[in-house]
């Protein structure tokens, strides 16, 4: 069993212990908060060796925030790339980052 970070919808990131069944796997999860929806689409991310990706649903349980997750194993990632689709980033090009706003922050007129 691994660890993962799983986002349903990215509504709800959690450390998962996986199980799996072949090509496939199935883990619990919480949800912070009781979802509107009860079926969505779920994807989890190994944030250890294998570094797996999976893609699958997510099944919630009826007036809770429990749910099942249930998937297939699709890719596999280097560790740093792994890490990164775990908290849904992505490299930027240096022109791509307004270092302004970083340093003061949004100007009051705009909001």
């Amino acid at each position: 069993m691994k660890y993962q970070i799983t986002g349903a919808r990215e509504r709800a990131n959690i450390m998962a212990k996986t199980h799996d069944v072949g090509k496939f796997y199935w883990h619990l999860m919480t949800y912070p908060v009781k979802p509107p929806v009860v079926l969505e689409r779920a994807e989890t991310q190994e944030i250890e060796e294998p570094y797996r990706f999976g893609k699958g649903w997510c099944l919630r349980f009826p007036l809770t925030r429990k749910s099942i997750v249930m998937g297939k194993w699709v890719k596999r990632y280097t560790e740093s790339q792994a890490l990164t689709n775990a908290v849904n980033g992505r490299s930027m090009k240096k022109d791509e980052v307004d270092w302004d706003m970083i340093r003061f922050g949004a100007p009051y007129e705009d909001l």
